[in-house]
């Protein structure tokens, strides 16, 4: 960057009252090579083209770490560590040697870490939170959530008792936490009497549990996550998140849909995952359950599809609801209707291939009411 160089006043003898002078020219020095520039303007030039330098980079699991905080809950090794283009290092604002970064950060197993890298012209700040779990723990809690779930009841009293029954965990409070939010999400969407969150905060609820979940390579995390994404109709996400059974296969179903695929003629059965069942809710169940149905099952439920659709439901659910819809009127041999629901979601480009598809599957008639 450029400093102002103010250099001094040359005063000359005053004229009456007046005190006339010649200022200095403000000059803008590069702070590598000394070279001055009369504006701002030509120095950044100059830095571009003659002193272009990279910021240092800093990789975790061969993953490079951003700018938002990254949570650490798996224990690291010296080898999970790696950093490019730099020169020195601060951990929590004391300078440490760069081969002593990756253990000291492995070593790591409970704190809120600020690492600053530096090169010879830039620098980079990383954020890290760093809570690595006791797998004893870990377990407590996951006992925990299933002495909770025997009751087939969910409540903020059930979730208090939860939490309390958790508080022995100390290091797992994360996931802990995430599992509650996504709970809490639950309630909020299924517009639960005893919580005071109202249904429009139930996404902010599943995105903070899945921030809190994402690194915990635990069956409970892999479904909340999974459920997360197929709620938000991130398919391929929940595709790739889900264990195999229901959430898989549905979201596998969603995905060919939208790449013009067509529906399947044949019934689809999977055998109930009592951990799915607990988790998820009452909306994406129905969902997951016509899911399974092939086109003759699909057709026979289109009046309560559409009943579906005359509710309040959440913008995501209508979404998945107004393309079973459709595919339900195709089986129906309702062609017109068909083409009315495909063609409400023909602009939307996420729907386009997929109601080009629809619509060229039915049989070529004119429409009686166009």
């Amino acid at each position: 960057m450029g400093f102002w160089h103010t250099g001094y006043m040359e005063f000359h003898e005053p004229a009456g009252t007046e005190w006339v002078y010649a200022p200095t020219p403000i000059r803008f020095t590069c702070q590598f090579c000394n070279e001055f520039f009369p504006s701002i303007d030509e120095l950044r030039s100059h830095r571009l083209e003659k002193h272009r330098f990279m910021r240092p980079l800093m990789f975790v699991r061969e993953v490079e770490v951003g700018k938002t905080t990254l949570q650490i809950t798996r224990p690291l090794s010296p080898t999970d560590i790696q950093t490019d283009k730099v020169t020195s290092a601060t951990v929590n604002g004391v300078a440490i040697s760069l081969s002593k970064l990756p253990r000291l950060l492995s070593d790591t197993t409970n704190d809120r870490v600020t690492v600053v890298l530096t090169n010879e012209g830039a620098s980079s700040t990383f954020e890290f939170l760093i809570r690595i779990a006791k797998e004893e723990h870990l377990a407590g809690v996951e006992a925990a959530f299933l002495k909770m779930a025997k009751f087939c009841t969910l409540t903020i009293r059930a979730i208090d008792g939860f939490i309390e029954d958790c508080k022995p965990f100390e290091t797992a409070s994360l996931y802990c936490d995430g599992i509650c939010q996504y709970l809490y999400g639950v309630l909020a969407k299924e517009r639960a009497p005893d919580s005071a969150l109202s249904f429009d905060e139930y996404p902010n609820r599943f995105t903070r549990a899945v921030d809190e979940l994402q690194t915990y390579e635990r069956s409970l995390a892999q479904i909340i996550r999974a459920l997360v994404a197929f709620n938000f109709n991130h398919f391929e996400d929940a595709q790739r998140q889900a264990p195999v059974g229901q959430i898989e296969h549905a979201a596998v179903l969603f995905s060919g849909l939208l790449e013009g695929f067509p529906w399947q003629l044949e019934r689809r059965e999977f055998n109930s995952s009592t951990l799915t069942d607990l988790l998820t809710d009452h909306e994406t169940l129905r969902i997951l359950r016509w899911t399974e149905l092939g086109a003759k099952e699909l057709a026979n439920c289109l009046d309560d599809l559409q009943g579906q659709l005359k509710r309040d439901i959440a913008g995501y659910d209508k979404f998945k609801i107004q393309i079973l819809v459709a595919e339900a009127l195709v089986f129906k041999d309702d062609a017109d209707g068909a083409r009315r629901a495909a063609r409400e979601l023909m602009s939307n480009q996420r729907t386009q291939a997929w109601a080009e598809a629809l619509v060229a599957r039915l049989p070529k008639r004119k429409i009686s009411d166009e």
